[in-house]
């Protein structure tokens, strides 16, 4: 099989690449990244570097490369790159397959407002509103329980925690102050009014705050169809970003994601979010697995979808989840 991998400078590039490699040790990966000093560039077959998903040229450039390379089926990593690709879907199966579910649904996942309006009378979720301005912010926050109530305010398109906040009037702002982070979540509704005085509101979604613990369901799909499916807890953070998981057994999450999954009925790998029992937001692309041996999603997906598997062959793995096993990240270093 000959992939072309995009996004490999990402947090789940590395063990990605090292586990795609033993479960095919000929693979051809071909890895694009925006950035040279890419993690991936090293582990791949061979490396390209691409513009950056939102500009002008980068579809060309992966088609142009699909070509030089003889590419089997292009492997989007990154969300960004997920929605560029498989907006232009068509274009990319006349040269190759793409790991992708149809673009509708892609646009549907990355926007939570559109994600919660499409889900909304079908199942439960948070209650929410989307605001253009601080009147309407303080009005949606009151109908949220505000001040009694901690409420949250975030981007309708957004990653990594960009613009999100917690509103609450329980925070001791002294520690936030002297013992918090630089990029503390807290915020008070007086806070934000000097923050965004004299300037105009972005978009947000007002949403109430979940609490709880936090869970990320992660199955193989066809149209909705879970056909492997595990649960990971959420150990540990550094700056946003998940540095530990545990895979653990939690059939309720399981059944909640598939009632997620028959309204928004994606394809391949996607990362649903839970907080307190109910959705947060889909990641329409591959997440961070907790590999075993015999357990590697992201190759059991790359089969299916070169008709290479059945799904009745791909639904066999669902006895090789690894409960019990858990995961970090850590920091390394290159000198050069």
């Amino acid at each position: 099989m000959r992939i072309l991998l995009t996004g490999i400078g990402c947090p789940g590039g590395h063990a990605l690449i090292t586990n795609l490699k033993l479960q095919e040790p000929e693979m051809f990966i071909l890895g694009t990244n925006a950035h040279e000093q890419a993690v991936g560039s090293q582990m791949c077959d061979v490396f390209e570097e691409t513009p950056w998903a939102y500009e002008k040229n980068y579809v060309s450039t992966i088609i142009e490369l699909v070509k030089k390379y003889e590419i089997d089926i292009v492997f989007p990593q990154t969300s960004w790159e997920m929605f560029e690709l498989s907006k232009v879907g068509d274009e990319i199966r006349k040269h190759c397959r793409l790991l992708a579910s149809d673009h509708e649904l892609v646009n549907v996942c990355e926007n939570k407002y559109l994600m919660y309006e499409h889900l909304k009378g079908k199942m439960d979720i948070p209650e929410y509103y989307l605001v253009h301005s601080i009147d309407e912010l303080e009005e949606a926050a009151a109908k949220l329980g505000y001040p009694e109530n901690d409420v949250v305010f975030k981007p309708p398109v957004g990653k990594g925690n960009r613009g999100v906040r917690v509103m609450t009037e329980k925070a001791d702002r002294f520690d936030l102050l002297f013992n918090g982070r630089p990029f503390a979540k807290y915020i008070s509704i007086d806070e934000l009014r000097k923050t965004v005085e004299g300037k105009e509101l972005p978009e947000l979604m007002v949403m109430e705050y979940l609490d709880g613990r936090e869970y990320k369901v992660n199955p193989v799909l066809v149209k909705g169809k879970m056909l492997i499916c595990s649960v990971k807890d959420r150990l540990n953070f550094a700056s946003g970003l998940a540095m530990g998981f545990e895979v653990i057994s939690h059939d309720e999450s399981i059944e909640y994601g598939k009632e997620v999954m028959k309204h928004i009925p994606m394809d391949y790998c996607v990362d649903i979010q839970l907080r307190g029992g109910v959705l947060m937001e889909i990641n329409p692309r591959v997440s961070t697995f907790v590999y075993d041996e015999n357990y590697c999603p992201p190759y059991l997906a790359l089969k299916l979808a070169m008709g290479k598997m059945t799904e009745a062959e791909v639904e066999e793995y669902q006895k090789n989840v690894p409960i019990g096993k858990k995961m970090f990240r850590y920091y390394g270093q290159v000198d050069y």
